[in-house]
């Protein structure tokens, strides 16, 4: 069965595979709707990394896990073991928020150089 926190953990992993892929995706399918939530997430998330303030989601995943556990640590149950590999990397914070504004800033500059538009239907 999954905890709360494992769900937390699925959640963050879904929020960050939807920044990196959002993006080239948005542009493959030309979805405008796509391509500014997209913006709008990605805009966030680069507001947390710039700022270095926590993610409300990291923040919350592990007040979970240390309400029920005292001497938590990051391994948590199976889903959490799996994917907090990929959420939390050990690599420099630094790298980290460079690479979410450099992907925020590539974001913007793409809605600013291809825009967002309905598609065309086919006229007969």
């Amino acid at each position: 069965m999954i905890n709360t926190a494992d769900l937390i953990v699925i959640i963050h992993f879904l929020w960050a595979l939807f920044m990196v892929l959002g993006l080239p995706l948005g542009l493959l399918l030309r979805s405008p709707a796509l391509r500014w939530v997209h913006l709008l997430g990605m805009m966030i998330t680069a507001f947390y990394a710039i700022s270095g303030a926590q993610c409300p989601l990291t923040v919350w995943e592990e007040a979970l896990r240390r309400s029920t556990d005292q001497d938590f640590t990051f391994d948590g149950g199976f889903l959490a073991h799996y994917l907090s590999f990929i959420l939390y990397p050990r690599i420099e914070p630094w790298i980290l928020r460079g690479a979410s504004a450099f992907w925020g800033v590539l974001t913007m500059v793409t809605m600013v150089m291809i825009k967002p538009e309905k598609r065309k239907g086919i006229k007969k």
